[in-house]
């Protein structure tokens, strides 16, 4: 099969991009070109781009009309668990797709539609592993229950002489950096029914996840205790933290995690996903 033409739609504001693996590197199955909107009631006419695009791929995060009536239009949805408002949102712009791609949440909630998995990809050339220059690491985006958090890993490890790395980053490279330094990563769910795209991100960085209790996400493939460790409270934190240094018992998930990501989460396996994905849904050949 030959490469396929990619028309990728996302808003203006593009920092998020720079995280997702997806169409983040080159990869055989296709090529792609970009056409930023507005995030809001755009329009976006494809009438006249008749044979220049096998596909158009829609981005969560940016909303209007795409008028396609030779080219097939997949949408892809992140962020349908923030709220019921939201998923209202996403259900009325999936109405314009003939396929709509399902990062974490549940696909039953958009059955009237032909609907597959579509998990994050990592990109690995950016999330990857470095010296471990902490022992743990808080870098949510802080929420007001992040903070909880953020304050009581800051506090054991003052208290214990853990080094500890909290903050946040605007650039990628940065970013992808502090998460690459830390031994232990402490996650904290913002929308508790998805799966935060940090998730993979540590594990392709070879570091120990602690996270907050994770959905089952079809596709994921990932076990609490296995690829990764979870905690319930904060007050489960300072003796989780304790048991996972000691002795490196790290070591263990984070060697699972990354092993189980770059096996099965990537952008080129997330790639040839998408291929047969859409071999199946459009009997390509």
């Amino acid at each position: 099969m030959r490469s396929k033409r990619v028309l990728l739609i996302h808003r203006h504001n593009d920092n998020y991009r720079r995280l997702t693996g997806w169409w983040s590197y080159p990869v055989p199955e296709f090529t792609w070109e970009e056409r930023c909107v507005n995030p809001d009631n755009f329009t976006l006419d494809l009438s006249r781009e008749a044979g220049r695009y096998d596909l158009a791929v829609l981005d969560d995060f940016a909303f209007g009309t795409v008028n396609h009536p030779t080219i097939p239009l997949a949408y892809v949805v992140v962020d349908s668990a923030r709220s019921d408002a939201r998923l209202k949102r996403n259900l009325a712009q999936a109405q314009q797709a003939d396929l709509v791609l399902v990062d974490s949440d549940d696909l039953a909630k958009f059955s009237g539609h032909k609907t597959r998995r579509f998990a994050y990809a990592v990109n690995e050339q950016l999330f990857r592993p470095h010296e471990k220059l902490y022992d743990v690491a808080f870098i949510c985006w802080p929420t007001p229950e992040r903070r909880e958090v953020q304050a009581a890993c800051q506090e054991l490890c003052d208290r214990r002489g853990w080094s500890c790395l909290t903050g946040t980053w605007t650039q990628a490279e940065d970013y992808a950096r502090a998460i690459g330094s830390a031994t232990i990563v402490v996650h904290s769910s913002h929308i508790k029914a998805a799966r935060s795209w940090r998730v993979f991100d540590v594990m392709a960085s070879r570091g120990c996840l602690l996270s907050s209790p994770l959905p089952i996400v079809s596709g994921d493939g990932i076990t609490s205790g296995v690829h990764y460790h979870e905690y319930q409270s904060t007050s489960d934190l300072e003796p989780m933290i304790e048991n996972l240094l000691a002795g490196n018992t790290w070591e263990s998930a984070a060697h699972n995690g990354y092993e189980h990501v770059l096996s099965n989460h990537t952008w080129q396996r997330r790639a040839t996903q998408l291929q047969q994905i859409l071999t199946e849904a459009f009997k390509w050949v």
